[in-house]
């Protein structure tokens, strides 16, 4: 579940020799090309939603896929005890880091047992690999394409903006979703992709939380202020607290404080910064004055801190003075789509 950067270097390497070996159609990838800057047309708000029917999902735990791109995508769903299904609820995307899944994005973030207690549906989307893209190579290389980071899903240009689109179309003639409050977070790889989301898909996402992962977009304008929180370790190995050029394949990516310091000015933030948290080794700090005023931009630094998701020490000694989950949602509650 973590960021393997020698894997990361033997698939660029595949993916070299695969791009070098021929120049026909029928071996270039389904989802690569180019990928227009900007929001893209995709990115326009759902109409609003005040009551579901017709709907037969009870709680408990789903394996989903959705066809997109010429691959079946697969996605978890956790929809939670007490879910009505007639009354619009959350929904909290969640993204795995290089080389996982998504039943280990669920046991390292917890969020299905906070979902039980909150009321909110958990969806652990699953990102392509090698196999699946070019037909061979290592299975362990799932990833999402968040433009500076990782793996065959970046390199190959996959289109995993849109597979959330396909994925929130379907998940709504299942559950009983809320438009205004669909949020995304994820781990590493899948934080920057989260970034990749408020850049592109502004109307769709409430507000996002990375861990670990930054913001690797050079062509960033969302169509409205998007909120953020961001958790991040000091002497994070793997992608470095102060940014860094380490990726196999990837690009250069700007350090914790930058990435949320864009989406402070994207967003308007003219105020001084305001500590929201602290305790032991970990610090959060918020940029105010923002235009509106929720659509904060946060930095949640753990010092010391590893690569690793705050709250959950069992995995890279994540420091138990932050539950990044329990943060996640309290930020979130108070974020709906405006």
């Amino acid at each position: 579940m973590h960021l393997r950067l020698l894997a990361l270097a033997a698939s660029s390497l595949l993916l070299t020799a695969t791009a070098c070996g021929s120049s026909s159609s029928p071996d270039d990838p389904p989802d690569s090309g180019p990928e227009l800057p900007g929001t893209g047309s995709g990115d326009v708000a759902p109409a609003d939603r005040t009551a579901c029917s017709g709907l037969t999902v009870t709680p408990g735990t789903y394996d989903w896929t959705v066809e997109h791109g010429g691959h079946t995508r697969a996605f978890r769903v956790h929809v939670p005890t007490g879910y009505d299904a007639t009354k619009p609820t959350p929904v909290v995307l969640s993204f795995h880091g290089f080389g996982s899944n998504e039943v280990e994005q669920e046991q390292l973030t917890g969020f299905s047992a906070l979902a039980d207690a909150e009321g909110f549906i958990a969806v652990y989307p699953r990102g392509l690999n090698l196999p699946e893209i070019y037909g061979r190579g290592d299975a362990d290389s799932r990833g999402w394409n968040g433009e500076a980071c990782c793996g065959p899903a970046q390199i190959a240009n996959v289109d995993d903006v849109g597979f959330v689109d396909a994925l929130l179309a379907n998940l709504d003639t299942r559950v009983c979703t809320d438009p205004r409050r669909v949020f995304a977070n994820g781990f590493s790889n899948g934080g920057f992709f989260s970034y990749e989301l408020a850049c592109k898909r502004a109307q769709r996402i409430a507000a996002i939380a990375p861990v670990s992962g930054m913001d690797g977009v050079t062509d960033c304008h969302p169509s409205r202020p998007v909120p953020v929180l961001h958790f991040h370790g000091s002497a994070d190995p793997t992608i470095y607290y102060d940014g860094g050029a380490n990726v196999p394949g990837g690009k250069p990516y700007p350090s914790a404080p930058e990435s949320v310091r864009r989406f402070a000015e994207l967003n308007g933030c003219t105020g001084p910064q305001q500590q929201t948290y602290q305790q032991g080794n970990s610090t959060c700090v918020a940029s105010t004055g923002c235009q509106p005023a929720s659509a904060t931009a946060s930095l949640c630094t753990i010092t010391g801190g590893k690569h690793a998701w705050p709250g959950q020490p069992l995995y890279n000694d994540g420091t138990t003075d932050l539950d990044a989950t329990l943060q996640m949602w309290r930020f979130f509650q108070a974020r709906p789509r405006p």
